[in-house]
C-alpha cells in the first residue's frame, strides 16, 4: 500500500527491455476506496502503463494462462477487501491449479551465403539464444566472432572494443557481412563498426517488442541455418588475430593496480562453475574490453535497461541458484541498492567493489 507498488518501476523496466518474463502481484484496497482520501489508497490499476505485456485490476478469479504463454512483464492489481480471510478458516489455496504449457519455437530459415569476410557480434544477453547455437552458427559462416560477454565464448576476439576504437583498424577489418545477435549496449566502437558495415543482418526473437534493427538490411527472429558451410578464409581470421595481439601488447604496460587488471584476474582466476555478476557502468565495461575470452563462467548482468538499481539484490537472487557466486559492483550501484544487505545473505557470495569515485564513465 501507499508508495510501495512504485520500487518495482526499477525491476519492471529491466524486464521490459529484456523481454524477461516477470509477473507483477500487486496487493491493493477495494476499487471503492481511490480518490476517496483513504489512507494508503492510490490507484494502481494501469500504473505501470505501456512497461506491461498486460495489466489486470481485479477482486476476482482470473484465468491468466493465456497471458503468461508470452514474454516480459504482466501486472496483476488484486483488490482486496476486509474481512481477508473468512471467519471458517478455509483452505484458500485449494482452488488454484497450475496449468502446463508448451512454448512453440518460430522455424529458423535457412541461407545461402558466399560471403568470405563475415563476421558475427553477440550482445550480452545473447537474445535468448546458447552458446552452442551462437558457436555453430558462426563456425558454419567461417566467421570470427566478437562477444560482449567473452567470458562464455572461449573463441571470441578478445579487447574488440579496443581494436575498434581505432578508426584505421575498423577500415582494415570492414567485413562484407555483419550478423548482429540480440542488443549490443556497451561499446561505442563496436556500434559505430555495425553503423558503417556494407550489410548488417540482426537475429533477435524479440524484434516486435524491443527495436534492435539499427538501420540494419535483414532482420531474423531465429538463427538460420547455413546452407552450406563454408571454408575457413586463413587471412580474414588471421587479420583480426594480429590487431588483437596489438591490442594485448597495449594493454601489458597498464599499472597492475587498475580495473583492467581487476577484470582480467577476476576472469582469469574464477574456477569453472562459478557465478558471476557484473554491475551495470563501468564494471561490465571493464570486462568486455580487458578479459581474455574463456569458457566456464556462467554470468549475469542487468543489461535490459543497464540500471544501477538492485545489483546487489539481483547478486543474491543469483547466489540462491548456485553454490559459488562472485559479484562485482561498482562504488555507486553498491550504494544504490545497500540496503539489501539487511536481508539475510548468502554465504556463497563474494561481493567485489569497486570503489573508483563513480567510474566517470560520463
Amino acid at each position: 500500500s501507499g508508495t510501495a507498488v512504485a520500487n518495482y518501476y526499477p525491476a519492471l523496466l529491466e524486464a521490459h527491455h529484456s523481454d524477461i518474463n516477470l509477473l507483477l502481484l500487486t496487493a491493493d484496497r477495494p476499487a471503492r476506496l481511490r480518490r476517496t482520501g483513504s489512507n494508503q489508497t492510490t490507484d494502481q490499476s494501469n500504473i505501470f502503463g505501456a512497461f506491461v505485456r498486460a495489466s489486470f485490476d481485479t477482486d476476482k478469479d482470473l484465468d491468466l494462462s493465456k497471458v503468461l504463454s508470452g514474454s516480459g512483464p504482466v501486472h496483476v492489481n488484486l483488490q482486496f477487501d476486509e474481512p481477508l480471510l473468512d471467519q471458517d478458516n478455509s483452505d484458500w489455496l485449494s482452488g488454484i491449479r497450475v496449468k502446463t504449457r508448451e512454448i512453440g519455437k518460430a522455424e529458423a530459415i535457412e541461407i545461402n551465403t558466399d560471403s568470405k569476410k563475415s563476421l558475427v557480434i553477440v550482445g550480452h544477453d545473447r537474445a535468448g539464444f546458447s552458446v552452442a547455437e551462437i558457436e555453430k552458427f558462426a563456425s558454419d559462416l567461417a566467421a570470427p566472432l566478437i562477444a560482449e560477454d567473452p567470458l562464455v565464448f572461449e573463441g571470441a576476439i578478445a579487447h574488440a572494443p579496443i581494436v575498434l576504437s581505432d578508426e584505421k583498424a575498423r577500415v582494415a577489418l570492414a567485413a562484407e557481412t555483419v550478423f548482429v545477435i540480440g542488443r549490443t549496449t556497451l561499446s561505442r566502437s563496436i556500434n559505430a563498426y555495425i553503423q558503417g558495415a556494407k550489410k548488417v543482418i540482426v537475429i533477435d526473437p524479440r524484434t516486435e517488442i524491443i527495436d534492435t534493427s539499427r538501420t540494419s538490411d535483414e532482420i531474423y527472429t531465429q538463427i538460420p541455418r547455413v546452407k552450406v558451410p563454408l571454408d575457413i578464409d586463413q587471412s580474414w581470421h588471421e587479420l583480426w588475430k594480429k590487431y588483437e595481439a596489438l591490442a594485448a601488447i597495449a594493454l601489458s604496460v597498464l599499472p597492475e593496480w587498475s580495473e583492467a587488471e581487476l577484470a582480467t584476474v577476476i576472469a582469469e582466476e574464477l574456477e569453472d562453475d562459478t557465478a558471476l555478476f557484473i554491475s551495470s557502468s563501468r564494471p561490465v565495461r571493464d570486462f568486455e574490453s580487458f578479459a581474455v575470452p574463456r569458457s566456464g563462467l556462467i554470468t549475469y548482468a542487468n543489461r535490459g535497461l543497464a540500471g544501477i538499481d538492485g545489483n546487489i539484490s539481483t547478486a543474491l537472487g543469483v547466489a540462491t541458484q548456485h553454490s559459488e557466486s562472485y559479484a562485482v559492483i561498482g562504488d555507486l550501484a553498491f550504494l544504490h541498492d545497500i540496503s539489501a544487505l539487511a536481508n539475510p545473505t548468502q554465504d556463497n557470495l563474494t561481493i567485489i567493489v569497486v570503489d573508483n569515485d563513480g567510474g566517470g564513465i560520463f
